[in-house]
């Protein structure tokens, strides 16, 4: 697909290439303040017009992820190295059918005008910054081990979210899983049931070396202990820096409750995020 290199130039003709080859438009709640850590969801283009941005509903661990109507978006048009940023809103749900299947999606406001990012790795427009959060990632030796980890994130979600300011029973080194070294890499999506992972150059020695890893990370717009859970490497390629991008898939096999966890705590830290937005405006 060809890169469009003027500063805005060509940008809808660059979505509309997205559309054709079945591409993702990339979208964040727009931030409320200097929160230090954004998501920033992959969701599939299904169609244009004049007005509107259709995209698939965005995924929480699989789980479809509600935007509200009203609520402010930035949209990020990426294509290879070169990518454009936009404000723009939701303006709710809409039923869709798309290859004998029906679906769910998400309407967008069709932007006057877009933002290319100066650098490969900056996500900021004149209007606001997206700071991606810090992932730590640790290669799993056992995934029998998981299990009383993956626990006592959840204990420690549910006693902070009920003001419980008892000390913990256990420290974190206590239980950790059988893993090996830890590395440390920044989270640019999430979505489809995972997240992907941009590694920087010099720390990505070996990545496909193990096929299962622990993940933690922190959730956007909360003070919250960070999520702990269990990933699939689906797929790595190195980037231009010499970065490596690791897709990854959460894997519940060894441990199926915890999906319920995970899906309602991220659902629950962005509802938290749209309702600050909302009330903000």
């Amino acid at each position: 697909m060809p890169a469009h290199r003027s500063r805005t130039t060509g940008w809808r003709r660059c979505l509309q290439q997205l559309v054709d080859h079945n591409g993702s438009l990339q979208i964040a709640l727009a931030p409320n303040g200097p929160t230090g850590r954004d998501f920033v969801w992959r969701a599939k283009l299904i169609s244009l017009s004049d007005n509107e941005i259709i995209v698939e509903m965005p995924t929480a661990a699989g789980e479809p992820l509600p935007l509200e109507e009203g609520v402010q978006l930035l949209g990020i048009i990426a294509i290879g190295q070169n990518r454009w940023m936009f404000r723009t809103n939701c303006l709710g749900n809409i039923s869709y059918r798309s290859n004998s299947r029906d679906g769910i999606g998400l309407r967008l406001q069709m932007p006057k005008t877009v933002e290319r990012c100066q650098r490969r790795r900056d996500y900021r427009i004149t209007t606001d910054v997206l700071s991606l959060p810090e992932i730590t990632a640790w290669p799993l030796l056992d995934p029998r081990s998981i299990v009383l980890p993956e626990r006592m994130c959840q204990l420690r979600m549910e006693r902070h979210n009920s003001d419980d300011i008892e000390p913990r029973a256990l420290s974190e080194k206590d239980v950790m899983p059988d893993v090996g070294p830890s590395f440390t890499a920044t989270l640019v999506n999430i979505g489809g049931g995972g997240v992907g992972m941009q590694v920087p150059a010099g720390h990505a020695s070996g990545v496909g070396r193990h096929r299962l890893h622990w993940l933690r990370f922190p959730l956007p717009g909360s003070d919250s202990p960070p999520i702990c859970v269990t990933a699939k490497l689906m797929h790595w390629h190195l980037e231009a820096g010499n970065s490596t991008y690791m897709g990854m898939m959460f894997d519940f096999s060894f441990n199926p409750s915890h999906k319920r966890f995970v899906t309602q705590q991220i659902t629950r830290a962005v509802a938290i995020q749209q309702r600050e937005q909302l009330r903000a405006a």
